[in-house]
């Protein structure tokens, strides 16, 4: 993306001012190297300054052409091929350079002789090199360039990288035609003055240096420590606040969002903390004791009752009106039918008996529940009735037993979340296979398992 002349104009004009912040979201392709931004001068044609990601070695480079005319590259560790989302802050602030990934900073030092020269005609590019050819392999959520050091703001606890060596490479080229002819002689001047200040501070830039470097990393130290015993609340809350949403499918979902998969009925929901719950989707609890199946849905609904013999029949519910004849309510429709005793299956026990009006005998006395076949639900327990197994389902669960479904407790309404202990204020409901939790909102602390306060008004 090729930005605005004007805008590309302010862009290098917050460099020239030594006062910069850029950040990028990116999320990079494995095996690549790619430009995050170029900005150059467009006649003559010279580049000013580039970022570029490397996934290859795990680098990213910052190089820009200082005011004597050299190039000038910072070369910094970064993990970018592991396919998951960084943001990238850089920050030029007088005469220090900060870079962060992920709120782990990887430079933060003094740089005394940083400085970029005044041109204009200039144009930038966004995910792109200088010809506007060499795009980004991966996806970039976001960029913006401002003043300030948003570092603070942006990660208050930030991690400090013990180990990250800094690489810098300084190629000194014959110095360009960085003027334009109506100011050349001004910068000529102001090139000159420079010069000549940078050769009286090196006396002083020596001696003053190494002290800055030792306090800048006593500094860095004592941020390090400090970050690490605020302890597991302080981490939560930062992930609480900055998380951007979970994975699913190569893309991000933001936290609470739903995504269901009809084909087998499950669904996954991104959480604040950014945790991707996966399980079978969860249903409304309907009040019935056999709960129908309709197809193409994945959640049950009750059958039509039945009206038999002066009675009223839930769908499903089985009746013996006489000996040898079965009722069954099939969702409004009663349907019977007479079984003859001679074609009862033969017993291997020796303990039988005949359940009342049934035909057949059943083997009492016997562990229904240990059968290699039994008709519970795994989702089920399973209980020895007097001739069969009794199956119940579990709790969090609805259904006749052979047949279970998770019941959303985050379907509740007020009433039920009262009486029930749902989720409560500041809270957002994750429904889980039997269960549920409640997460807390981002800026809220936890007071219990169901409610969470506002941190602002604590």
């Amino acid at each position: 993306m090729r930005l605005p002349r004007i805008q590309a104009e302010n862009l290098w004009q917050l460099f020239v001012d030594r006062n910069a912040a850029l950040q990028f979201d990116i999320q990079q392709k494995p095996r690549t190297e790619s430009v995050l931004m170029t900005i150059y001068r467009q006649l003559p044609l010279l580049k000013l300054l580039e970022v570029k990601v490397s996934s290859i070695n795990n680098k990213i480079s910052f190089t820009h052409l200082t005011s004597s005319g050299s190039q000038r590259s910072f070369v910094f560790n970064a993990p970018f091929d592991d396919e998951e989302w960084h943001k990238i802050i850089i920050v030029i602030n007088g005469d220090e350079l900060q870079v962060t990934e992920n709120c782990h900073q990887l430079v933060k030092k003094a740089v005394y002789d940083m400085s970029f020269p005044m041109v204009s005609n200039i144009r930038a590019h966004i995910g792109e090199d200088i010809d506007g050819n060499f795009h980004f392999e991966g996806k970039m959520r976001e960029f913006s360039a401002d003043s300030g050091n948003p570092i603070q703001l942006k990660c208050p606890n930030l991690e400090i990288m013990m180990d990250n060596p800094v690489e810098t490479i300084i190629e000194t080229t014959p110095a360009p035609h960085l003027q334009d002819s109506e100011n050349s002689e001004e910068v000529r001047a102001q090139n000159e003055q420079q010069k000549k200040d940078k050769e009286n501070d090196e006396v002083a830039i020596a001696k003053t240096a190494r002290f800055d470097e030792r306090l800048n990393y006593l500094e860095d130290q004592f941020k390090h420590w400090k970050s690490l015993v605020q302890g597991l609340d302080a981490r939560l809350k930062k992930v609480e606040l900055y998380q951007r949403g979970c994975q699913y499918g190569g893309r991000i979902i933001s936290f609470g969002e739903k995504q269901h998969n009809a084909i087998n009925c499950t669904e996954c929901q991104c959480s604040t903390t950014g945790e991707l719950h996966c399980g079978p989707i969860g249903c409304p609890h309907v009040k019935c004791a056999h709960p129908i199946q309709v197809f193409g849905e994945c959640c049950p609904k009750c059958g039509a009752p039945c009206f038999y013999n002066g009675h009223d029949y839930e769908h499903g519910e089985e009746v013996w009106p006489k000996s040898c004849v079965k009722c069954t309510c099939a969702n409004g429709k009663m349907t019977c039918q007479f079984r003859k005793p001679d074609s009862c299956p033969q017993l291997e026990c020796s303990e039988q008996a005949t359940p009342e009006n049934q035909c057949c005998p059943v083997c009492t006395n016997v562990d229904h529940c240990g059968a290699k076949h039994s008709p519970c639900d795994p989702n089920a327990d399973c209980e020895n009735g007097p001739f069969a197994p009794v199956c119940k389902c579990k709790t969090g669960f609805f259904g006749n037993g052979t047949i279970c479904y998770d019941i959303d407790e985050c379907l509740w309404d007020d009433n039920a979340r009262q009486q029930l202990g749902g989720c409560q204020m500041g809270t957002m409901c994750i429904n889980l296979a039997g269960s549920f939790k409640c997460d807390c909102l981002p800026g809220f602390q936890r007071l219990d398992e169901r409610n969470c306060l506002d941190v602002i008004r604590i």
